[in-house]
């Protein structure tokens, strides 16, 4: 793929998203133009607004930044309409909400299919980027005694869920069981994605993040910072919602994610982005030291970290390094007002 030249028009889907939000930052800021879809019109303003908080001026955005309404994530239509004339696509939107629709993994190779056949219709296209998950090598508290890196696939979840294997019987499966869906969800959509552009003219890359913590940049709480931040409250809500693994900042994640789309040399690839590993207590840990006047719950007994190690110095060397997790919390904390 030749790389996008300045002021290429890029489409992010789900732009008013915690990962998007930050990627969309990061293109506007290298002087690119934004299309982002969004499910209403109700959060662009606010996006708008936290842009220029970072330091874009006003009229910069209004001529760099678009936005355009997708509100089905399967449809075709509304998919093209969002890439007319684009340069580069970064999806971005999350369509795997509900765990327990019977109908979510078929839903999500469809409304990937959807985007992929869309994006096919213009040649300008270069590049689609999909942000996938660190699921799709391996989840928690499985894991392999391999250290397995991006190149590797969790096959062992897909055949357990495709084959309605047993898992009571073994604590850790049982553990990991619940997410299930959302893994085979995001392996079939991805590896859908990968057949689909063997007959196309644009390439393909994916990253694999793990959880996602970091500073919000606008509106509500979503999954990871909520559960992160939860623990500021003396609620130990984010534990028992999201299992000890590889964590990775909103930043780097989406700095990752842009240059994933405008860096040659990264394309046909899978891409780890994981900072390093955590577990609850680590993370009370820090709020306890940084921010004294805060409820942090105690620890809770047993936590330990995800065993699973992983091999991603590509993803480093391209970042040049990972924001720490106590630097990440603490800048969550801080952007909430602690």
């Amino acid at each position: 793929m030749p790389a996008l030249l300045p002021n290429s028009l890029i489409t992010i889907t789900g732009v008013s998203g915690y990962i998007a939000s930050y990627t969309g930052l990061w293109a506007l800021r290298a002087g690119h133009r934004v299309r982002g879809t969004v499910r209403s019109m109700a959060r662009a303003a606010s996006l708008k607004a936290a842009y220029e908080k970072q330091g874009i001026p006003a009229d910069e955005l209004d001529k760099n930044l678009e936005f355009v309404v997708v509100d089905d994530l399967s449809s075709e239509e509304q998919w093209t309409n969002a890439f007319a004339n684009v340069d580069g696509v970064i999806h971005a939107a999350l369509s795997l909400a509900d765990l327990s629709n019977p109908q979510l993994v078929p839903d999500a190779v469809s409304a990937t299919l959807a985007l992929l056949r869309a994006a096919k219709k213009f040649p300008s296209i270069k590049r689609v980027v999909f942000v996938s998950t660190i699921w799709t090598v391996a989840m928690p508290p499985m894991h392999s005694s391999r250290v397995l890196t991006a190149r590797d696939w969790n096959d062992e979840v897909l055949n357990i869920f495709e084959n309605n294997l047993p898992v009571a019987h073994d604590p850790m499966l049982k553990s990991a069981a619940p997410f299930f869906p959302y893994a085979v969800a995001k392996i079939k959509a991805e590896r859908a994605a990968w057949e689909f552009v063997k007959e196309t003219s644009f390439d393909l890359v994916t990253t694999l993040p793990g959880t996602t913590m970091g500073p919000m940049l606008h509106g509500a709480l979503s999954l990871t910072p909520g559960a992160a931040a939860s623990g500021l409250k003396n609620d130990t809500a984010g534990a028992k919602s999201l299992p000890n693994q590889w964590f990775v900042d909103v930043r780097d994640c989406s700095r990752l994610l842009f240059l994933a789309l405008t860096t040659p040399s990264m394309g046909g690839k899978r891409y780890l982005a994981v900072a390093e590993r955590f577990d609850w207590n680590q993370v009370y840990g820090i709020y306890r030291r940084n921010f004294p006047k805060a409820q942090v719950p105690e620890d809770i007994e047993g936590s330990e970290p995800w065993a699973q190690r992983l091999e991603f110095t590509e993803s480093t060397e391209i970042l040049g390094g990972w924001i720490s997790l106590e630097q990440s919390l603490v800048d969550l904390g801080k952007s909430l007002g602690y």
